[in-house]
């Protein structure tokens, strides 16, 4: 069997820039990875396919999962001359704004080129994660990470300062598709935020410009955010579209924290390193913390044949 592991991320900041011919909303945004993960159990299969099965049954565990998606995609460019049994045990909900369809999806792309041994170009593998969803090309990375476009435009940076923050996830969901139909864009340029914090360092600058919006659709999401302020965290915002908060202070106080917010998770910041050591497959074709079980099947596994 082999395990790999896809992990979550917040947005430190997150601004709507424009709009798009296609509908889509330019952004600008700062990805950030935490030790929070789902893990995938793969095991081979003679014939081509995925049998995709989860943990979770909000989740649709079917031909329209971006795991399937990402294989789908793989095999109309390259021969997969095998399947898999895929097992997810999530821990990362839908419809929080971390980003868990999108990691499965990357994390799936990487493992698939490097058992297939595809060698695909990163500029390659960058465009066909776009395929995916916006979110897929910064999950191939991981790390603190600068987003535009639709958020396929990536520019790493320094590593953020390894803090521990606060998490909680409400019992809903928050359709993206929802909270982009009622942003509305002003056409007052404002300075932005990200390209402050980038100067400065310094998270206390940085928002996110659809909480408003996300806020009056789902009032108890602002509530959420009051109380992590109450608590003593310096920094508190929405994550993505919601519906999660991450709160970021003291480490006294972000431990003590689901005391006053029953449900809350104490986690932390990962770096680019951390990620790619432990997704289980690295970027580069490397085996890493799961190479082992990957290694076994070397001898066995079919080869790419186009």
């Amino acid at each position: 069997m082999i395990r790999l592991r896809s992990f979550a991320k917040i947005n430190l900041g997150l601004e709507v820039t424009g709009t798009r011919p296609d509908g889509y909303h330019e952004l600008r945004t700062v990805f950030q990875t935490i030790d929070l993960s789902d893990e995938l159990e793969l095991r081979e299969t003679r014939s081509p396919g995925l049998a995709l099965a989860g943990s979770d049954p909000r989740v649709p565990w079917d031909d329209g999962n971006t795991i399937a998606r990402a294989y789908r995609l793989l095999g109309e460019n390259f021969s997969l001359a095998c399947g898999f049994d895929v097992r997810v045990t999530k821990k990362i909900p839908p419809g929080a704004g971390l980003g868990g369809g999108s990691g499965n999806a990357a994390v799936m792309l990487l493992f698939l080129d490097r058992y297939f041994g595809l060698n695909v170009p990163d500029g390659q593998m960058n465009e066909l994660a776009a395929r995916l969803g916006a979110d897929v090309p910064f999950f191939l990375h991981g790390g603190t990470v600068l987003g535009e476009g639709i958020g396929e435009r990536l520019t790493p940076l320094p590593e953020a300062e390894p803090r521990a923050i606060a998490l909680f996830i409400p019992e809903l969901t928050v359709p993206t598709a929802l909270i982009f139909s009622r942003l509305r864009l002003t056409k007052t340029a404002f300075p932005s935020k990200i390209q402050l914090f980038l100067r400065r360092g310094d998270f206390s600058v940085l928002e996110n410009e659809l909480e408003n919006v996300t806020f009056n659709l789902f009032p108890e999401i602002r509530e959420i955010k009051q109380k992590m302020l109450r608590g003593g965290c310096d920094f508190v915002q929405m994550t993505g579209s919601g519906s999660a908060v991450f709160g970021i202070g003291p480490a006294e106080k972000v431990a003590a924290l689901p005391a006053l917010l029953p449900g809350a998770i104490v986690t932390r910041t990962i770096d680019k390193k951390f990620y790619q050591e432990n997704i289980g497959v690295s970027p580069s074709g490397k085996a890493s913390a799961f190479g082992a079980d990957i290694r076994r099947f070397e001898s066995s596994r079919p080869r790419k044949t186009k």
